[in-house]
């Protein structure tokens, strides 16, 4: 069995309030990405908006940069497919996204500026609801997901999902983020942010 002490020991410092939203979805992000082995790591929730159900980016850690990142939101309109076997399957796992068919809409928007070659979106529920997805990408070149590493994500979302929820709903926005264009199929538009985060919500 995988060891979670480290997500756990985040997600209890939480709970006691020794660390607020900010810093938590900074260290358990970091931790995802760290117990994967995966390049980036993030965490999304499901919200409904005006123009159908969409992925919103609670955090995203970037190893290349040592820190976070920020994202736009993943409308339902654009990426129907993508939504259809996530929600279907559960998951969607892509050692070659950029010609899979479920992330290749994503290729001249995200997947190539970003270098991005694979993708594992996992879902995790909260009492039972599909609450969100864990993201994991892979850059410089292909990697094989294991299911191992997809059971892996399962079993962090199972032992993380209420502290996730209480994350979550300091946060939740179910308005169109401004930098969301209807026409575009982006899957993310993410920049480096700063390591120094003040811990203001």
């Amino acid at each position: 069995m995988a060891d979670l002490r480290d997500i756990q020991e985040i997600c209890g410092r939480l709970d006691r309030g020794e660390v607020d939203r900010v810093r938590f979805l900074e260290e358990f992000t970091e931790a995802l990405a760290t117990q994967i082995g995966s390049t980036r790591a993030g965490v999304w929730i499901f919200i409904d908006t005006a123009e159908g159900r969409a992925l919103r980016c609670l955090a995203m850690h970037d190893r290349r940069y040592g820190g976070m990142v920020t994202a736009s939101d993943m409308l339902n309109a654009a990426v129907g497919p993508y939504f259809d076997t996530l929600l279907a399957d559960g998951c969607v796992i892509a050692a070659e996204a950029r010609t899979h068919p479920t992330t290749r809409i994503f290729l001249d928007d995200y997947l190539v500026p970003q270098d991005i070659h694979s993708v594992l979106d996992v879902c995790f529920s909260v009492n039972g609801v599909m609450f969100g997805i864990f993201s994991c990408e892979q850059t410089g070149a292909p990697i094989v997901w294991t299911q191992r590493q997809v059971q892996l994500l399962r079993q962090i979302g199972s032992r993380a999902s209420l502290a996730l929820l209480h994350a979550a709903t300091a946060t939740i926005d179910t308005e169109p983020a401004a930098l969301w264009e209807p026409s575009s199929p982006n899957r993310l538009l993410t920049q480096p942010l700063p390591l120094d985060v003040d811990g203001k919500s």
